[in-house]
């Protein structure tokens, strides 16, 4: 049984079942014993103790930043991006409030801060997270606010999608400063870097999805690798044309890592970098890729529907971001 005890003007539920003790501090009695029903529960059909602990009232936005970090973050995909953003969000001052304080006017004050600082897409990016966390506070945790506070403002607009195509100069230049020839096996890390951006442009995966490939998952015979975890978190068959098969090709002599590609995604990211400064390449992203195989891909295919399952798009109107075909190209189309 749940025991439960007024201190001032809160009241506290302990619980002590099964070896396991937990306890949580309410405004109410009614709120106190609501939780310990929940919490017992849990606790009996084997669910975590701290999964079922709510937040107090006089816990920070930070505080529950962090638990979020600890929780939920790790069962997600983009864990390392996740906890990363979360840290930062804590060392700002906004955050310092007691949840039950935090409204849409602080959540407004943090944005207008930040828009001295980042772009409107960084911001946004930064407010889905929040919004999640918020959420899943809300439900799961029983945090102590009357609502989503992301929900109560307004975002900043996005700017332009980009346009950006990546040339065969570029491209050429590029595995030239990184010391691969595009036709040997890569074997230092700096090659694995430029096969990598080859192999983004002639399939349209994402870095993550590159990255995460294993050799199990490569089905060659058949002309298609399989990926079991993408961003939209379902499942998808790459088609491969003979050039990405080729380079495939050019990866296997060996096969001494389970990986495709053994580089890490930080690695990745700091060499593409560093190479396109050096060369002076302005304004080009590795993600770039796949907007230039889309497009490739697009002359080739016969619809967009097949193009959306090709690229893993979920709405076409993501995949119009990517997707920019040449308007003499489709001229060329109608005759």
């Amino acid at each position: 049984m749940a025991s439960i005890i007024k201190r001032g003007r809160s009241w506290r539920a302990m619980i002590v079942r099964k070896g396991q003790r937990t306890s949580a501090t309410f405004d109410t009695r009614a709120e106190a014993e609501e939780w310990a029903v929940r919490a017992e529960a849990s606790i009996l059909s084997g669910v975590s103790v701290k999964a079922v602990t709510p937040m107090a009232g006089n816990q920070t936005v930070a505080d529950l930043f962090r638990r979020y970090a600890d929780e939920v973050s790790p069962l997600r995909r983009g864990e390392r991006w996740e906890q990363i953003r979360l840290a930062a969000f804590c060392r700002s001052s906004r955050f310092a409030v007691p949840i039950s304080l935090f409204s849409a006017v602080d959540m407004a004050a943090w944005r207008d801060d930040r828009l001295c600082e980042v772009a409107a897409s960084t911001i946004n990016r930064d407010l889905n997270l929040m919004s999640a966390v918020f959420t899943h506070a809300i439900k799961e945790w029983r945090a102590p606010l009357q609502s989503n506070p992301v929900s109560d403002i307004k975002r900043p607009r996005n700017p332009k999608s980009r346009t950006r195509r990546v040339s065969q100069k570029e491209r050429g230049a590029i595995a030239d400063y990184l010391g691969w020839d595009a036709a040997s096996t890569p074997v230092t890390s700096r090659e694995w870097v430029a096969f990598a951006f080859f192999l983004a442009l002639e399939t349209a995966m994402r870095k993550g999805e590159l990255l995460s490939l294993t050799w199990g998952d490569t089905h060659l015979q058949r002309n298609y690798v399989h990926l079991s975890s993408t961003k939209n978190g379902e499942e998808r068959d790459v088609p491969l044309s003979s050039a990405a098969k080729a380079l495939f090709l050019l990866a296997c002599p060996g096969q001494s890592t389970r990986h495709v590609i053994p580089i890490t995604s930080g690695y990745l990211d700091t060499t593409f970098r560093r190479a396109t400064r050096a060369l002076g390449i302005k304004d080009l992203h590795f993600h770039d890729a796949r907007r230039e195989a889309a497009t490739q891909l697009s002359k080739r295919l016969s619809n967009v529907l097949e193009l959306s399952a090709v690229t893993g798009h979920k709405s076409l109107d993501l995949l119009k971001v990517y997707y920019r075909p040449d308007p003499s190209d489709l001229a060329s189309k109608l005759g």
